[in-house]
Parts: C-alpha cells; structure tokens; sequence
C-alpha cells in the first residue's frame, strides 16, 4: 500500500521583496496575475503522478495575494484531480497585511484547515530592518483575526534581525497569543540577495546560538517537535512531516521540487518561461539508494522523535547500523544522539548543532 503524498504550491509574488528571500519571487503591485494562475491550473491538469494526497500547502512568495476566485479556481482542480485522505492538511502562509474579512471567508470556504502567519517579528525596528511590509500592530490585529476564525493555526519568526535585543519580547509577546504552533528560523544571508552585501553584520555563530537556546528556554509550554517548530498537542505540521520522514510530493510553480518515485525534478525558476511552458524542468535526476538513505536520515533526525529502527528496516531492508553505525556511535559520543532499544534521536546539543549531523551521515 504506498502512502498518501503531499502537494506543495509554489505563488511567487509578493508586494514587497524581503531583502533576505532567496526564493523565486516576482514583486506586483496588485494581485496573483491571471496569466500565472492559468499556467499553474495548466501544470496541475498535466500532471501524471500519484494521485492520492494527504496535503496541501501554498507557500511562497505570497499565497495570501491570491484573489478569491484563483482560489477558489485552484481548489476546485485540486479536488478535481487528486483524492485527499480524511483529515488532509490545507495549509497557507498568510503574511499579516492581507487578512481581510472577504479572504478569511473565501479560505475557510475552500477548505483551508492551516493557517501560517508570516509575523517574523513584534518589533516594528526588526520588522523595517527585515523589509518587511507590515508593522507589529498589523501583526497583532492579523494574529487576533487568524486565531479566531482558524482553530490549527501558527505564529512564524525570525531570530537575527536588528536590533537583536528585542527577540525575548517578541518570545513574550508571541506566547501571550497563545498560538497553537510556533516556527522559529534564523536570519541567513544568502547570496543573489540584497543582505548578501551586508553578510559581515550578521550575528556570530554564537550570539545565534544564544538566540535559538532563548527561543527553546521559553517556548516551554510547546513541544519542541523539530528543529525550527514548537507545537502544542495535535498542531504539529502534517505538510513538513511529509518532508522530514523523506516521503514524496508533488511541487507546483516556478522553482518547486517534487520527489516522486526516486526521482526529484526542479520546475524552472525563470516565472515569464513558467509562464509560457509550465512543464519546463530546470532539473531532473535520480537518487541512488544510499543517497535516498542518507538523506532520510538527515531528514528524520531533524525531529524529536528520531528515526525508528524498525521504519529503517523495513524501508531499506537493512538495519541503520549497518549503514551508519560508526557516525550515529560518534554522534552519540558527542552527545548529539541518544539512542534506545528502539530509535536514534537527536539531543538539545542535537538540535542546536543540527548541520553537524547532516555532515557526519554524509559519506
């Protein structure tokens, strides 16, 4: 019986473009062009894979500049298309400045059950340093009005920002809105960005670190389930659990990556070519299995609950020791694994060195 996949769905448009975004994004005055939406129906209709799904979820860019009928358009061929498993996740990123009334309705309407709102900060110094569109009271209006209409919903924010001394109040201010799920990343300066320039600014390795620990030290009432997300009971993210057990999806949209059958493909990142050619791949290859191996164990040891050994097995026909027994034993002696009976999971010393996992798996 092969399992459910999850569908992610790529809107690269945004009002205004974050100076740290090394996504596909294109900045618009208005809305979602009609022209994109048609390529992505088109991309969507062709498609030939899987067609049982658990998930869905709008990630950008910006989702929440959709207008109500292009949602309402890519639903209806969502549904059309594929069949989705009782209790699927239908999740958007929101960013604060777009929650209306009318959206709010037309989400609810077309079956959106996730909701994740793009505050990054409470701060309106770190939110202009981040670029961001908003200010911290839209934040906190747009945070009232998600909380009340969407039960599964989520607060996502940046740590690095500057001033760098008000990332605790922001902590304090996010856990009085008693958010079912909390997302923490840090700032990251990538290259073909504008911060890219300022990269020598950046907070040490160290003072980020202090800053993740803060986030971990006060997000106590959460269960710190992976390494950027914090949840209470029941609210843990469907979508990315997909990604974290290596499972497959299907990508829709400039840039998107599938991983279906071994094989990840990469849509083209050019959106006038997507545009046009909608089925154009920028990049196409497949896995081997010890890449495939490695890979789900980098993914898995990302959460909380570790890789069980049993999944292991049965997934490769082979137990993890005798893959990896040699780096997972290092790892442990460095006090960046425990291991049970019946599971490897990562320490807090695991979580705060994360990437030194990933590097000790690789062979």
């Amino acid at each position: 019986m092969t399992t459910p996949i999850g569908i992610y769905i790529h809107i690269p448009f945004c009002r205004v473009v974050c100076p740290y975004c090394d996504f596909v994004k294109k900045r618009t005055n208005g809305t979602v062009p009609e022209e994109f939406v048609d390529a992505l129906c088109a991309e969507i209709e062709a498609f030939d894979g899987p067609t049982e799904a658990q998930s869905v979820f709008l990630g950008g860019g910006t989702p929440s500049l959709m207008t109500s009928s292009s949602m309402d358009r890519l639903f209806e061929l969502l549904h059309k298309k594929f069949t989705f498993v009782e209790d699927s996740e239908f999740g958007i990123e929101i960013n604060p400045d777009d929650v209306t009334p009318d959206l709010i309705e037309t989400w609810k309407r077309i079956g959106i059950n996730r909701a994740n709102l793009g505050v990054q900060s409470f701060n309106d110094e770190v939110l202009k340093f981040l670029g961001r569109c908003h200010n911290s009271y839209t934040a906190m209006m747009a945070v009232h009005e998600i909380a009340e209409h969407f039960p599964n919903w989520g607060i996502d924010l940046i740590f690095g920002g500057k001033p760098s001394d008000v990332w605790k109040a922001t902590l304090e201010e996010t856990i009085q809105f008693d958010p079912p799920h909390v997302s923490t990343y840090a700032l990251t300066y990538e290259m073909n960005t504008p911060f890219w320039n300022q990269r020598h600014t950046a907070l040490e390795d160290d003072d980020s670190l202090t800053q993740y620990r803060l986030a971990m030290d006060t997000l106590t009432d959460f269960t710190h389930y992976e390494v950027s997300n914090f949840a209470k009971e029941g609210f843990e993210s469907s979508h990315n659990k997909i990604y974290w057990r290596n499972g497959e999806y299907a990508a829709f949209g400039p840039g998107a990556v599938s991983y279906l059958g071994n094989r990840r493909a990469k849509n083209t990142s050019v959106i006038h070519q997507y545009v046009e050619n909608p089925h154009t791949k920028e990049e196409v290859f497949d896995l081997a299995q010890d890449e495939i191996k490695v890979e789900t164990c980098i993914q898995f040891l990302r959460t909380q609950a570790g890789i069980p050994k049993a999944e292991y097995a049965a997934r490769f026909e082979c137990s993890i020791e005798d893959d990896f027994g040699s780096a997972l034993d290092d790892l442990k002696q460095r006090g960046l694994l425990d291991e049970t009976d019946s599971t490897w999971m990562p320490t807090r010393l695991g979580f705060e060195l994360n990437n030194e996992i990933g590097l000790a798996l690789l062979p």
